[in-house]
């Protein structure tokens, strides 16, 4: 038994560790890294969901029976960026398929996605068409790229943002909106969406204000509902395959939001967690349950 108090140290890193092997398999479309810069120290720690200490290749292993697998992120950080390729790297040694869902590509733009991973479009069309910023070399570009040369599909999991701010902007249930959309609009949006009154509605109230919060949580809501179908919807296409959901940690820490989104319409899915928090390397008792892996960032 440990004393009361103890804590096993935490698996460091510093950024040189993240120049990883498989990077050269990358197209030069993705710029892997920046600026040279040296580190002050370590810049995450990795532990489990009890704040044990833990690596990124133990949660890989234990994702190899999931069903999916959902990578909470801190928007741009290059210790996510990094991580999240590694993973994926890693799925792509394991026995099960796996496919790639992100938030950050709408459904409008899956014919773009799917022309370009089929080599109909060249990446910078395809970059333009789905209105990419410069961020994207860095982050995301890798995970698609990867993809593309394994011939797995990446799908765009979030719906159009014009139709969610429509949504918000107007006094009508979700039902009654989508009425008033066309068919083709219709298939871009998720069949439904009620907003839960949970700990994630609490936690979001919290974060947005008083004011702010009850007019976004809508939008929340829906963009939670939307990825959730199509995780769902892409594993009843082939049971068999795993899906790798990026997602903003927000919307999945402590299996709330999309995660119970994706529970209540496949409530045998198996699925595993990892999110990022930031503030510092050290665990703290908040962290617990956040994730099957928790990764805190400088």
């Amino acid at each position: 038994m440990q004393p009361l108090g103890y804590a096993p140290a935490p698996v460091l890193h510093s950024r040189r560790a993240f120049v990883l092997g498989g990077t050269a398999l990358l197209a030069s479309a993705c710029r892997i890294g920046g600026a040279s810069r040296t580190p002050t120290g370590p810049t995450h720690a990795i532990y489990d969901a009890a704040g044990a200490s833990s690596t990124l290749a133990a949660f890989a292993e234990s994702c190899a029976d999931a069903d999916v697998i959902a990578f909470g992120e801190l928007h741009g950080h290059e210790v996510g960026s990094a991580l999240q390729l590694e993973l994926l790297q890693t799925l792509f040694t394991q026995s099960r398929p796996v496919a790639l869902a992100m938030e950050f590509f709408e459904a409008d733009t899956q014919p773009d996605i799917d022309a370009y991973l089929a080599g109909e479009i060249d990446e910078p069309t395809f970059r333009s068409k789905t209105k990419r910023d410069e961020a994207y070399a860095t982050s995301h570009c890798p995970l698609v790229e990867l993809c593309r040369e394994r011939g797995a599909r990446v799908i765009a999991a979030n719906a159009p943002r014009p139709l969610v701010i429509a949504y918000r902007k107007s006094s009508l249930d979700y039902a009654a909106y989508l009425a008033t959309l066309t068919d083709d609009q219709r298939a871009l949006m998720p069949t439904s969406s009620v907003p839960p009154h949970d700990e994630h509605e609490r936690r979001f109230m919290k974060m947005m204000g008083p004011v702010r919060g009850p007019a976004f949580f809508k939008s929340m809501a829906l963009w939670n509902d939307a990825m959730a179908e199509s995780v769902v919807r892409a594993r009843a296409d082939d049971p068999r395959t795993r899906v790798l959901l990026i997602v903003g940690t927000f919307h999945v820490a402590a299996r709330l939001g999309t995660i119970t989104q994706i529970t209540a319409r496949s409530p045998d899915a198996s699925i595993r967690l990892l999110t990022m928090r930031n503030g510092g390397t050290a665990w703290r008792a908040s962290d617990a349950g956040e994730g099957d892996l928790v990764v805190c960032v400088d």
